[in-house]
């Protein structure tokens, strides 16, 4: 049985202002903040300067009330109750007996009640959850850790660094049970672990599996015990018998003609029904499902520091190399357990813009199985974080373990899924021992949890998967030559100053795994958010910074410079900042386009000296300005169809000009050469300045021609193309800023114009 609590519940809690207690109906799964929206105790914290007001709610704790009736099991079964996600320090009350407890956001928990109802009748149900911020004061942290500055309270607690203020979200310290709560009975006899798992694809296409697997039974003799491992992908069935001799064990068979799973753009996503059956004479025990993909997944990556020639951070999936187009994922929702229904249509942008791999970013949580679901059936490789982001976490040997049971459960939760292609320690903890001073002569090696407790974990239950200790990656050898640009993979960040100034075109990483730059949201989604009288405030305005995201509003804190970050990038490329909203937002989404188009091509005409980029990031989690490319209410901007057009299958562009000649350059993405017709013609004109037919081979990127340019010149270059039937185009911007906002404005319109035909 899997009963759902999911109606009925009240929310307790005292008023921080009038110390009144206050009962109100609750949402479950959701989040305390949005309830006391839903019941006009508070205002929208996504307006204005609103998220402000939620501070004084920090510091109270809450409890969730509600009743079930608990089913009669026979004597070998046992009742719990789950928590899929409770935010974050709780205890559990069963008929007002303390029932369990737990400190983790990011975990199930799950207690045995069995002693603890009722059978058959009405049950009381409370949920206390403590204060995260109160909880957090116990903790004495000493200087060997450090976190970025409006997240201290996070280094001793395991819930979504985010949630205390970061620069893609804003304060916002909730609590909440964000995700179901269940009552399930449990048999005696089940299997309690299953990992199933493909270790090789040979040449011939055949593939080898190893099955490991353990079980509980109340059986004294462990004789007459069978058991058969079920298959089938569409036509393709597969079955294996043994006979588990023993409580646990491993079986190593092979399948000759499977159907594969492939990443997008490079096969079939087939996936697998698997059912794994135990008998006891010829009786069913225990039955296990689910679904499964072969394939293998393997990142060949330089360990120590490597030439420039020799180093390596490549992705091979089925004994092929994959070029990586990738994106940053962040929390759809600023109040996890709000706006469920957000997930999977933010999914739906990645594969709208032609990706194949999604980043998980360590300073969210970790996604549950229908995201990795989605990301199975379409062919997305997840690159899943760890939730450790930009700190030095604490290594006391009470935190080590609260990690490790963490580590444990998410690997054993997500690691069927074939979409799953990576384990990475943490975002940027390698890199903060370059930031801080005081951290000269600590070494990347002496953090306990990602060289330790994360990678222990990893080769424990998810032993076939590559675990990266961190993003960006640094070997103690990089960290005492002080030669961060030594690594392969990196985040090319920088003072995002000119999206073609030589950190980026000649940057010597080989993968990306975070770039961007900003860009405005639509003028009818900063109406909804910034009220009309701040329209036009910008720079130094507090709903501006607050939305920037700035927590507390600090017009000097961290997370202050993007707007006038954004406005000296305007000028930059067009030589004034516009004082009005629509042209400013204009010119903004203009620069973000064309630097993030720039970012993906400059990678792609390198394959494979370059093997992936995975740009920052798709969408936001709440309304603000930021990097991203769909602003919170999905409005898109200009550089979604300039980065659909970057990173589609077959691409062509231009390379910077040299020598007086601008080099055509072709990607082709597809397993098979193609016979490319292409045009190029400078917009506002039809005359053809460069045409030609030219075979490319499969998977390759190629120069196919050249044209003399003179750089001098500002001018936009229109480049039509077809191959298998298809028509498609790109352009190319030359010359340098700054440029006429309102000619660019015409090469706009004559860019949609080309897109509007080949689309109908």
């Amino acid at each position: 049985m899997n009963l759902e609590i999911c109606k009925n519940w009240l929310l307790e809690f005292k008023d921080p202002d009038t110390q009144k207690m206050i009962s109100i109906p609750a949402q479950v799964p959701g989040n305390v903040y949005g309830d006391l929206i839903r019941n006009n105790l508070a205002p929208d914290p996504y307006f204005g300067c609103n998220s402000l007001q939620f501070r004084k709610y920090e510091f109270i704790d809450w409890e969730y009330k509600n009743t079930f009736t608990a089913p009669s099991v026979p004597k070998d079964e046992r009742i719990f109750i789950k928590f899929y996600g409770a935010d974050t320090v709780f205890e559990v009350f069963i008929n007002g007996r303390l029932a369990g407890s737990g400190r983790n956001m990011f975990i199930e928990h799950a207690f045995d009640i069995t002693d603890f109802v009722v059978h058959d009748r009405e049950n009381q149900l409370s949920v206390k959850i403590k204060s995260s911020v109160n909880y957090a004061r116990q903790f004495d942290r000493y200087p060997g850790t450090i976190a970025m500055e409006y997240n201290f309270e996070g280094l001793f607690v395991r819930r979504a660094m985010h949630t205390y203020g970061w620069d893609i979200a804003p304060r916002l310290v909730g609590a909440g049970l964000w995700r179901k709560v269940t009552i399930e009975t449990v048999k005696a006899e089940r299997w309690t672990d299953v990992y199933l798992c493909t270790t090789k694809i040979y040449p011939s296409g055949a593939a080898q599996l190893v099955l490991d697997w353990n079980f509980v039974t109340p059986r004294q003799s462990l004789e007459n015990f069978s058991a058969v491992l079920k298959m089938r992908c569409g036509n393709s069935e597969e079955k294996l018998e043994f006979t588990p001799y023993f409580t646990t064990g491993t079986k190593i068979f092979s399948i000759q003609n499977p159907k594969l799973w492939n990443v997008r753009g490079h096969g079939e996503q087939n996936l697998y029904d698997a059912e794994l059956i135990l008998y006891h004479n010829d009786k069913v025990a225990a039955v296990k499902n689910f679904r499964f993909g072969i394939r293998t997944v393997d990142l060949v990556r330089s360990t120590e520091i490597e030439p420039l020639d020799k180093r390596e951070f490549k992705f091979i999936v089925n004994n092929k190399p994959v070029f990586i187009k990738g994106s940053n994922w962040v929390p759809f929702t600023a109040l996890h357990g709000e706006e469920n229904d957000r997930m999977e249509k933010s999914l739906r942008l990645f594969t709208e813009l032609d990706c194949n791999a999604v980043r998980c970013w360590g300073g969210g949580v970790y996604e549950d199985d229908d995201f990795f679901d989605f990301c199975d059936r379409e062919g997305l490789l997840v690159w899943q974080d760890f939730m450790i982001a930009c700190e030095f976490a604490p290594s006391t040997e009470e935190f080590k373990e609260e990690v490790r049971i963490e580590a444990e459960s998410v690997i054993r939760k997500l690691r069927q899924h074939p979409s799953l292609a990576l384990w990475c320690g943490d975002n940027e903890c390698d890199e903060l021992l370059f930031w801080h001073p005081q951290y000269k002569k600590i070494l990347p090696s002496d953090n306990q949890i990602s060289r330790q407790v994360l990678k222990n974990a990893v080769l424990k239950y998810d032993p076939v998967r590559d675990y990266l200790p961190s993003s960006p990656f640094n070997p103690d050898s990089v960290k005492t030559a002080g030669k961060r640009e030594w690594i392969p993979e990196q985040h090319t960040w920088g003072s995002r100053d000119n999206f073609k100034s030589d950190f980026y075109i000649k940057s010597n990483a080989i993968f990306a795994s975070e770039t961007g730059y900003h860009g405005m949201p639509a003028v009818e989604s900063v109406k909804k958010f910034i009220p009309e009288e701040s329209w036009n405030g910008r720079t130094g305005n507090i709903d501006y910074l607050v939305h920037s995201s700035q927590p507390f509003g600090d017009e000097k804190g961290v997370y202050s410079y993007r707007v006038e970050l954004m406005e000296d990038q305007v000028r930059n490329l067009f030589g004034h900042v516009p004082e009005d909203l629509e042209n400013f937002v204009t010119a903004s989404q203009i620069v973000q386009a064309e630097a993030v188009k720039t970012f993906i091509e400059f990678f792609r005409i390198n394959k494979y000296r370059k093997t992936g980029i995975m740009w920052w990031n798709v969408i936001d989690c709440w309304p603000q300005f930021s990097d991203a490319v769909v602003d919170y209410y999905f409005v898109r901007k200009l550089a979604c169809s300039y980065i659909k057009r970057a990173q589609q299958e077959v691409m062509l562009t231009f390379s910077e000009p040299a020598d007086w000649m601008a080099r055509l350059q072709c990607s082709n993405d597809l397993d098979h050469e193609i016979t490319l017709n292409y045009t190029v013609r400078e917009a506002g004109s039809s005359e053809i300045l460069l045409q030609g037919v030219k075979t490319v081979p499969a998977d390759t990127s190629c120069e196919i021609d050249m044209m003399k340019v003179s750089i001098g010149e500002q001018k936009m270059y229109i480049i039509e193309y077809e191959y298998n039937g298809r028509k498609s185009f790109n352009h190319y911007t030359q010359g340098f800023p700054p440029f006429d906002l309102e000619k660019y404005k015409i090469w706009q319109t004559e860019l949609d114009s080309t897109a509007a035909q080949l689309k109908g």
